[in-house]
């Protein structure tokens, strides 16, 4: 039984058809099976990947805490410690 084929269409570089044409006429082997077997092996090998993308020695992982402290009201007010000139953090301290 053979199995189920479903018809696509894809655009390959000029170099690229060259090869696999010239490969097609010295080796008798089609295009289409050289993309398909090609294809498998690209599947096969590059499974999706469920591990995490962040490993331990990520930079990221050195924000954690950057923003620790600061005034107690900086989520509802941070447009005036943000955008304020004048703002000075020790009149919040006292506040």
């Amino acid at each position: 039984m053979s199995e189920k084929m479903v018809r696509t269409q894809v655009y390959l570089p000029q170099e690229i058809y060259d090869q696999l044409k010239s490969r097609a006429d010295e080796e008798g082997v089609t295009m289409a099976t050289q993309i398909r077997e090609a294809l498998a092996e690209y599947v096969v090998e590059k499974p999706k990947k469920k591990e995490h993308i962040l490993t331990e020695d990520d930079p990221i992982w050195q924000l954690i805490g950057i923003g620790k402290g600061g005034p107690p009201d900086g989520s509802v007010n941070h447009d005036k410690y943000i955008y304020t000139r004048d703002w000075d953090p020790e009149d919040e301290a006292t506040a």
